[in-house]
């Protein structure tokens, strides 16, 4: 069966072209290094296509309240679109950004779209963009407004106990949802009430330009189906699991691209860094840097060997954090290593250690987890866990037996600190799962 994915492809590049900023057309290096130079001037970044959500006098404020304080704390509010400079990911962008501002401790509030992400670097705080991005989303309802999201963020952050806050946030609107009535239908499409449920929009002098590719998105689906001359009653049979397993291979092949653009990345960047002395504590940091990108390589060339799994494309990512957060500590020579979220890595590394029962049982464990799935746990949830395939069935990677995953033998790092080392001994290599 034939796909209506060209017109589709071309409608969505040249939308991409109309929302995107004018720093995300630019290469990777000037775009980061474009904001990295406004930040060292100013703590607030804003892309003009925010210009009328969030004007001068709400930005004045922001940069107010952050340089009253010590915390090298910045905001950055672009558009993330997918494809873009930063493949939509305000984590890359944070990364990216960061790398370029020189390093050491770090926190950046990103505003992707829809709602703001915490990135913090360096661990003399407690991950305070992180837990203030969290509560910017609970205590406005997830229907904040720029502004008020940007504020409530920042003051989280820059408050004395940022994860009690969200805590706060997060008990108080789930206490609302239970004593508020049930949603009415959604409003007719495009009334002003389904725009504001969604937050910030889009400006308005794009919206003639969306009209516009919405027409052409629709024609071009017509001239496919015609071209295609494919009754509509078989269309109708293609199994559902075939989208979801389209999806899934679609996410683990951006995963593996995005590990073999960091290794190359990280390796440029361990060159520059290894002439100059750190002292002893910050070799032995740079050297454990240098054994993660290592083992990071490793499990991508056995990927490039014998074909990639999820469990191993995560390893990749897991191990390159790994490595970045050593070049940081090197710089800052202090701290612990930041530990990723047992339940799934890709979750990020801004973890606390919370006890989990076991679901059905008595047993619990005490690992780290994000505060997303710490809090489904604490409410006898089951979290998103990051899953494994093991003899034909799909588990969660932590139930993939010890001795066949060292992903699964060490918690991607939660459970045990040997992750490197057993990596590079070449545990990884016999753990494909049957």
């Amino acid at each position: 069966m034939r796909s209506p994915r060209t017109p589709v492809a071309a409608s969505a590049l040249v939308l991409a072209c109309l929302i995107a900023s004018p720093a995300a057309a630019q290469p990777e290096e000037n775009a980061s290094q474009a904001i990295a130079d406004t930040l060292a001037a100013s703590p607030v970044h804003v892309d003009p296509a925010y210009d009328s959500a969030f004007g001068d006098e709400a930005q004045q404020e922001v940069v107010s309240l952050i340089e009253a304080s010590d915390l090298p704390l910045y905001v950055i509010v672009v558009p993330l679109i997918e494809g873009d400079t930063w493949d939509g990911q305000p984590d890359d962008l944070a990364t990216l950004v960061h790398d370029r501002m020189g390093g050491g401790e770090g926190h950046y509030l990103v505003f992707a779209n829809s709602g703001m992400h915490g990135k913090d670097f360096g661990a003399a705080h407690d991950s305070p963009a992180h837990y203030g991005a969290l509560t910017s989303s609970y205590a406005t309802q997830f229907r904040g407004d720029l502004a008020t999201v940007v504020e409530v963020s920042v003051e989280t952050a820059l408050s004395d106990d940022p994860e009690g806050a969200f805590l706060a946030a997060e008990a108080a609107y789930e206490e609302q949802r239970e004593d508020t009535a049930p949603a009415p239908d959604p409003s007719p499409s495009g009334t002003d009430e389904s725009a504001e449920a969604g937050g910030v929009g889009l400006p308005g002098w794009l919206w003639p330009s969306v009209a516009v590719l919405a027409l052409v998105l629709a024609a071009g689906l017509a001239w496919r189906a015609r071209r295609a001359r494919v009754p509509s009653l078989p269309a109708l049979a293609v199994t559902q699991h075939a989208g979801f397993d389209n999806a899934d291979r679609a996410e683990l092949d951006r995963l593996v691209e995005r590990g073999a653009t960091d290794l190359v990345e990280l390796g440029e960047r361990l060159g520059r860094l290894g002439a100059a002395p750190k002292g002893e504590e910050g070799n032995r940091l740079l050297q454990h840097a240098l054994d993660a990108r290592a083992a990071a390589a490793s499990v991508h060339d056995r990927m490039a060997a014998t074909g990639p799994t999820l469990p191993d494309a995560v390893g990749v990512l897991v191990l390159l954090d790994m490595a970045e957060d050593a070049i940081v500590r090197s710089g800052s020579r202090s701290g612990k290593p930041r530990v990723h979220c047992y339940a799934n890595p890709l979750h990020g590394t801004g973890t606390k250690l919370t006890e989990w029962r076991e679901f059905g049982g008595t047993r619990s464990v005490r690992v780290p987890l994000c505060a997303e799935c710490a809090s489904t746990v604490r409410g006898r949830g089951r979290p998103r866990v990051l899953p494994a395939r093991y003899r034909g069935s799909e588990v969660p990677y932590y139930e993939v037996p010890a001795e066949e995953s060292v992903w699964a033998a060490t918690g991607y790092g939660a459970l045990r600190a040997d992750l490197v080392d057993r990596v590079l001994r070449g545990e990884h290599r016999g753990e494909r799962t049957r």
